[in-house]
């Protein structure tokens, strides 16, 4: 096999990206790190990909955007790229994107990584979307790699430093669609997400923040029913009536879901705002119902140029940590929510 940038780098005992820039001739390396580069290049006979070089010296710096265990087709994290590279563009870099799937099992220092990183290092920084686990983070800390992250989306055990990340604020905004139900007189509100993802548990948790300071029940399907996110949302709400349970409305985990729900709402022989007001999340005015939908509105692609600002902050300032973003969610209000009509009518008695 070819001697590859990471041979070379962990023979002189430096990151991958300073073997770069020292292939590429770039000045700022300390200069006993260029030696311990230089010797092991000759140690290891390194013949340099021509092509990457050529890409390197005469391209801008470039961002790797990496989607894990996703589809490309997602249009949340779509837009998350979109933002991405409406901002480098304007900042005058070049995005490579790619897919990669791993499993969380795999310890960090036997984690393959993605082979635009693995065969050439020509990435200033990673951007790191879609669904993530500490054992990549940890992998790419290992290795020297510089990379900022969707923070909202990675399964973690504890609390992350709050540097090198871009958030959105979904506890929040799950609990401000929870208040916006309860000022409609409803007190049968029910969410339906999964709990085990971290993005469904912090909105469940801003959900149960509202209840509690209202005194209203905590109503929650947080066991996943299918990985079809339609289908739990339709099977959970069906559930809920089988076994009787008042509900008058809903907070969904997402858009999907909330589609989901409604679709059982309508075949119990009911309608939505009329029996069950419904709200979801992320707001990705799908086509059909959904353009009616309220939802929890998430700008991804604000997130994904904030995510392209901070991997050019971090490029410019050689490393440096950068501190969080956290970024604001809004309800929007349309058709599927409206007032209690027991509620409505005491209301217009007093």
């Amino acid at each position: 096999m070819p001697v590859t940038i990471r041979d070379v780098a962990k023979r002189a005992g430096v990151a991958v990206g300073t073997v770069s820039r020292v292939l590429n001739k770039q000045p700022d390396v300390n200069p006993k790190l260029r030696k311990q580069v230089m010797r092991a290049l000759r140690e290891l006979n390194y013949r340099p990909n021509a092509r990457a070089q050529a890409f390197a010296r005469n391209s801008s710096p470039v961002l790797s955007f990496i989607l894990s265990n996703r589809d490309f087709l997602h249009p949340f994290h779509s837009r998350v790229l979109q933002g991405v590279e409406e901002y480098c563009e304007e900042s005058g870099f070049f995005v490579i994107y790619t897919r990669f799937r791993y499993s969380p099992s795999v310890a960090p220092a036997d984690l393959p990584l993605p082979n635009i990183l693995q065969s050439h290092g020509i990435a200033d920084c990673v951007i790191l979307a879609g669904a993530n686990y500490e054992n990549f983070t940890a992998s790419l800390d290992r290795r020297g790699l510089q990379y900022v992250l969707l923070a909202n989306n990675l399964f973690s055990e504890g609390k992350r430093e709050p540097y090198d990340q871009v958030r959105f604020d979904d506890f929040s905004g799950a609990a401000e669609a929870t208040r916006y139900l309860i000022s409609l007189g409803h007190r049968e509100i029910w969410f339906i997400g999964d709990t085990s993802v971290p993005w469904f548990r912090n909105r469940y948790e801003g959900y149960c923040k509202a209840m509690s300071e209202a005194g209203l029940k905590i109503l929650a399907q947080t066991l996943s029913l299918s990985d079809d996110r339609f289908v739990n949302g339709m099977n959970s709400i069906q559930m809920i009536f089988e076994r009787d349970r008042q509900v008058t409305a809903v907070l969904a985990g997402n858009d999907e879901i909330a589609h989901g729900a409604w679709e059982g709402v309508l075949k119990a022989g009911l309608e939505v705002p009329r029996d069950v007001s419904l709200i979801g999340f992320d707001d990705l005015n799908n086509a059909g119902r959904l353009q009616t939908l309220s939802s929890v509105r998430v700008e991804a692609t604000e997130i994904g140029r904030h995510l392209a600002k901070m991997a050019i902050a971090k490029i410019r300032s050689k490393g440096r940590r950068q501190p969080e973003v956290l970024l604001r969610t809004a309800l929007v209000k349309r058709d599927t929510c409206r007032p209690l009509l027991t509620f409505s009518s005491k209301a217009e008695d007093n």
